[in-house]
């Protein structure tokens, strides 16, 4: 018999063998349907998470910044003195812009009060004295007919004046005294408290 006789023959199979059992090694970890159900929507809802803070943007906030140059201090009230021929002779406080009508509204002129020497359409200025006559009785400004004069009037005639208080019309007499009278209604420049603008606004209001 050949050598390639004689392997076939040993290895030619005889029915008698057996298989072999193999025995594999049962898992540790075992994963269940719910398990797998549960990690999936676990990443899911993670990925979703992650997401939206990557697309969500800021909202803008609004500042609000101090506006420049547009404050402006409101007008102060304007406190005048009434005398002469009113019901109630004394100190207004008054809203800013009012003017001599508004005055004698509020303290009531007598009958025989003289409204014509007064000028209704005059603005007031704080710290003002405004002085009310009797019909017939004689009132600065009488003299000339023009305006008070500056030469001769009394502090308390010239509070009469716009924009002049009782200390700008002292100031105006105490020049006139220390100066020996005005020569010209420019001295009044002179006077403190005066300057060029309350100036044009006496000009047409006083006499030498």
């Amino acid at each position: 018999m050949s050598p390639l006789d004689r392997l076939k023959d040993l290895t030619r199979p005889t029915g008698e063998e057996s298989l072999l059992d193999v025995a594999y090694p049962t898992p540790r970890l075992q994963v269940t349907v719910r398990h797998a159900v549960l990690a999936a929507l676990t990443v899911v809802v993670l990925v979703a998470g992650v997401l939206a803070l990557q697309s969500r943007s800021p909202e803008p906030v609004a500042v609000e910044l101090p506006a420049v140059g547009t404050s402006e201090a409101p007008a102060a009230d304007l406190v005048v003195s009434v005398v002469g021929a009113v019901t109630e002779p004394g100190l207004l406080t008054l809203a800013p812009g009012s003017r001599v009508h508004d005055a004698l509204l509020a303290t009531e002129p007598l009958p025989d009060a003289d409204l014509l020497a007064l000028n209704l359409a005059q603005k007031l200025t704080d710290g003002q004295q405004l002085v009310v006559p009797v019909v017939g009785e004689s009132h600065p400004g009488d003299a000339t007919g023009s305006g008070i004069s500056l030469n001769s009037a009394s502090a308390s005639e010239l509070t009469a004046l716009p924009g002049i208080g009782p200390a700008t019309a002292a100031a105006i007499v105490a020049h006139r005294e220390s100066a020996g009278g005005f020569g010209a209604v420019e001295d009044l420049l002179q006077v403190k408290g005066i300057g060029p603008a309350k100036l044009e606004g006496l000009r047409d209001q006083v006499t030498l």
